[in-house]
């Protein structure tokens, strides 16, 4: 008995391996043509008609969008300091306690935070057009 459960124990663990590697052959021959590189011919003009200025100036405004996005992130984390700021300094009214000197120094810089951004916007909107 114990030779039959053996000898059907091997030929699962067989048929197993042979599924395994028949799928892993096979997600290689299918990848292959996913990952194949067109020929590159180094003597033609690829960058259709582009000069330096217009890389620049794409460079130009995706480093001014960058600089709009981190503007902008924080912004927001300044008036989540200062709303965190202001639940801790209403927590410590509550509960006599706490000291409220975490929360005061936290609306100071949540404020700053929140204000170069709102600053920097009104500015781009209406000065700077």
């Amino acid at each position: 008995m114990k030779l039959m459960t053996s000898v059907k124990n091997a030929a699962q663990a067989a048929w197993y391996k042979a599924g395994v590697v028949f799928t892993t052959m096979l997600g290689f021959l299918m990848a292959a043509p996913a990952h194949a590189l067109n020929k590159t011919d180094l003597t033609q003009d690829t960058s259709g008609g582009k000069k330096f200025d217009d890389v620049a100036a794409n460079i130009d405004g995706a480093a001014q969008t960058g600089a709009s996005l981190i503007i902008q992130l924080v912004s927001i984390g300044g008036f989540v300091v200062v709303a965190i700021s202001l639940y801790t300094l209403w927590k410590a009214s509550k509960d006599e306690r706490e000291k409220p000197m975490s929360a005061i120094v936290g609306l100071f810089i949540g404020g700053a935070m929140a204000a170069v951004g709102t600053i920097m916007w009104i500015m781009k909107n209406t000065v700077v057009g």
